[in-house]
């Protein structure tokens, strides 16, 4: 009996220390993992930086391909399939042998320079709950046009190496675990247009090189990239850029309102700061206007009456001030304008009562007199009577001088003005003073300065002429569409692969992987 009881207690040790057991291996198992991208984090510099015709690919000389292109292919799928410890949805599980066209999720085509061959075109793994990492061995797939790997647990650093891939049209890792910078490498894709990182863990600064690409969509959302808005950001040709959801600081430069092809952009729940710019009201073809959820502070700009295509504008939970005025609450297209939380105290009579049915206003937590669901006084007092000067609030770099900044900001508010000003103070300045020294000397030379006022008549010409230039700018910003129309060529190539392709219409309209937080994309 004692024996009996011996054994059933042994026995119930040991089921309980296997348990504990495999429960310690796998917690050892995940921490190792998460040990190794960490390290490979810090360590990722080493990669080969070789051309990808350098790299060793080797494989069973007994396997026979189509082609060279096909035998990289398959090396480097079969490499990160080794780096692959979870598929749930069985996603790769027929990633074995030479037919790597007939591989789930690999989509292959004619080579673009070489129509002779077959080559891997795209590869699309979205919506498999993967976990692994990317490997440099990515960098063969040179003829890769579209890289769809969101809604997975993809996780480590973007590699370097992958900047081989020269022809990638569409980039999208959205909704995985990746960590460090920004990925550098999609700086260095030549051909690159859409670009989707949103929903990881990348950190640090925006790269103003990213500005600078031929790009028509950035989403850039949910990470935590804790830099300045670059100033360069005036120079991106992308009709969507999405930064909401980090942890972005100071103001948004005044070169918004160079971005001529800008549709969308969505600047909520960050730490941006100061007044808006004035130059927000030059975007006049903005459907979606975002700006909630941030620091900003003052009056809405008078521009914002210039925005006839806006379809939603939400300038909601920020410390706004003063009125809000007809010009805004009658946009044309206005279907949704949200300003509560806020502390404006006066409404013009078009933003009491909307003017279309349709029309949704919101007015609720503000020091609106008489309105339902507003801020108490006390509260309302300290921020509204607060004295505000935009010009200085913080928004400038305490790098630049004061003389830098007077000339930056003349660069931007003069253009409208210059037309109007120049012309009258020229005439008043030469006419008048040459010829009220003259009478004091004899009567011959009263004559002689008739003769230099129709030289001053001549300068005022001149100086009509530099104004026509800086109107001449705006020009070359329509000159980037021209760019766009060649890029109607890329959907040629997406019908071959009608799966994955882009809608039209992106944005708050595509139906993007990860879920929709905030309204407006």
């Amino acid at each position: 009996m004692k024996a009996l009881c011996c054994f059933l207690i042994i026995s119930l040790f040991s089921v309980i220390s296997s348990r504990t057991l495999s429960l310690s291996l796998n917690n050892a198992f995940a921490t190792s993992i998460t040990r190794r991208h960490l390290f490979q984090t810090k360590e990722s510099e080493p990669e080969p930086d070789l051309e990808p015709e350098a790299w060793e690919v080797e494989v069973d000389p007994a396997l026979n391909f189509p082609n060279p292109r096909l035998k990289k292919a398959y090396y480097a799928l079969q490499e990160w399939k080794k780096v692959i410890f979870s598929d749930p949805e069985n996603m790769i599980k027929n990633w074995e042998g030479v037919d790597v066209c007939s591989y789930k999720g690999v989509l292959c085509e004619k080579a673009p320079d070489d129509p002779s061959l077959m080559t891997v075109a795209g590869i699309d793994l979205n919506h498999g709950d993967i976990a692994g990492e990317l490997v440099p061995e990515l960098g063969l797939l040179s003829d890769l046009s579209i890289f769809h790997i969101n809604s997975n647990r993809f996780c480590g650093i973007v590699p370097c190496c992958m900047k081989k891939l020269t022809i990638l049209h569409e980039f999208d890792i959205s909704n995985n675990r990746f960590v460090g910078p920004f990925p550098d490498c999609v700086l260095k894709m030549p051909k690159l247009k859409y670009l989707d990182i949103r929903f990881n863990n990348f950190e640090g600064e925006l790269p103003p090189e990213l500005f600078d690409k031929d790009l028509d969509a950035i989403f850039l959302n949910d990470n935590r990239f804790s830099s300045t808005i670059p100033e360069n950001i005036g120079n991106s040709t992308a009709s969507v850029i999405v930064f909401a959801n980090n942890d972005l600081k100071g103001c948004i430069p005044t070169t918004i309102g160079d971005m001529t092809t800008l549709d969308e952009v969505i600047f909520a729940e960050n730490e941006l700061s100061g007044c808006l710019p004035d130059e927000v009201g030059l975007l006049e073809n903005i459907t979606v206007l975002d700006l909630s959820k941030n620091k900003f502070v003052g009056p809405i700009p008078e521009g914002f009456q210039n925005l006839k295509n806006a379809e939603m504008v939400d300038i909601g939970s920020n410390e706004f001030i003063g009125k809000v005025v007809d010009n805004v609450c009658k946009l044309p297209k206005l279907m949704k304008f949200t300003f509560s939380h806020n502390y404006f105290d006066e409404l013009e009579p078009s933003c009491e009562k909307p003017v279309k049915p349709e029309l949704v206003f919101d007015n609720r937590e503000n020091c609106l007199p008489d309105k339902p669901d507003q801020r108490k006084e006390k509260k309302c007092l300290p921020i509204v009577n607060r004295p505000i000067d935009c010009e200085s609030i913080g928004c400038t770099s305490p790098a630049e001088s004061d003389e830098e900044n007077q000339k930056r900001k003349p660069k931007r508010k003069p253009p409208p003005p210059k037309p109007v000003q120049p012309p009258p103070t020229p005439p008043p300045t030469p006419k008048p003073t040459p010829p009220i020294q003259p009478p004091s000397t004899p009567v011959q030379p009263p004559p002689k300065p008739v003769q230099p006022p129709p030289t001053p008549v001549k300068p005022p010409p001149t100086p009509v002429h530099p104004p026509p230039p800086p109107k001449f700018c705006p020009p070359p910003p329509p000159s980037i569409p021209p760019p766009a129309p060649p890029q109607s060529p890329p959907p040629p190539p997406p019908p071959k692969f009608d799966d994955i392709v882009l809608p039209p219409s992106i944005g708050h309209r595509y139906p993007s992987p990860p879920p929709p937080i905030y309204e407006g994309y």
